[in-house]
């Protein structure tokens, strides 16, 4: 495994409140075409609390700051493309109706506290900082996500469906478009298509080989896009934001063991290919 495994931006303590029933939500409605507030990202994040209203939420990622670069680090096969290294500013699927900025996600300590009967986070982890309604990238390059696009957000946030709660709804064939900033060159770039080819269920750890690619492995010969947000919070009693019908039916299981394990934090990624 990578020696900084930066295991992925856990999408962490989406709030507390039901939502309905086996997750329902309809295809081709609008989810979020208005303006994101300019300051959503907390300035002081807690990361892996627990979902009761009051506290605040961020992304969690076991990494360690060398896994954090201002630049990717992959090295492209003679004759291949250059790879990609977007920093999305903006995120549009259709089959949902979204059309959402994408903010810039910053990493910070991990501070939070252990969740009650299981691990404690490693000392020096850090986590991605995720809006409380909206969706985040990580603003500076990581090793590991060359010729990749890494977009998260919340499933649910007090109680209400988040933006990327609709993401149990994507299927195989699916386009998702992604503008933003070139990090090497500054150039704009607009209108980068995607065509979804896979979704997963993961825990962390899966979701991170997922994801990440191992130090000195090639990057993927055509660019990629990663949606993810939480299907399940770890502790116990904790039940699912999403749909486990939908997904089950649909979504590819990486989970490592038992996915009943209260421990374990269970999360949707949506994977698709440049096209």
């Amino acid at each position: 495994m990578v020696a900084a495994l930066l295991a992925v931006a856990l999408v962490s303590a989406c709030g507390s409140g039901a939502l309905p029933p086996d997750g329902t939500t309809a295809r081709s409605s609008p989810v979020s075409s208005s303006p994101i507030p300019s300051s959503p990202i907390p300035s002081s994040p807690i990361a892996r609390v627990p979902a009761e209203a009051s506290r605040s939420a961020t992304a969690v990622a076991a990494a360690t700051a060398s896994a954090v670069t201002g630049a990717g680090t992959g090295t492209p096969t003679e004759g291949s493309p250059p790879l990609l290294d977007v920093r999305a500013s903006r995120l549009r699927i259709p089959a949902l109706g979204i059309d959402s900025a994408v903010l810039p996600s910053q990493v910070v300590p991990d501070t939070s506290p252990p969740t009650p009967g299981c691990p404690p986070v490693g000392p020096g982890a850090e986590t991605l900082t995720v809006p409380e309604r909206g969706i985040a990238t990580p603003e500076f390059a990581i090793e590991g996500l060359e010729n990749k696009v890494w977009v998260f957000g919340h499933s649910r946030w007090l109680g209400e469906p988040g933006l990327f709660f609709a993401l149990q709804e994507m299927a195989i064939g699916d386009e998702v478009f992604v503008d933003g900033l070139d990090r090497t060159t500054g150039a704009t770039v607009r209108g980068l298509r995607f065509v979804v080819d896979g979704l997963y269920l993961t825990d962390i750890e899966s979701g991170g080989a997922l994801v990440l690619a191992e130090p000195g492995s090639p990057p993927p010969p055509k660019p990629l896009v990663f949606l993810q947000t939480s299907v399940r919070e770890d502790g116990v009693g904790k039940g699912w934001i999403l749909s486990p019908t939908k997904l089950l039916a649909k979504a590819r299981t990486l989970i490592q063991g038992d996915a009943g394990d209260p421990c374990k934090y269970l999360l949707l990624f949506v994977r698709g290919e440049a096209a």
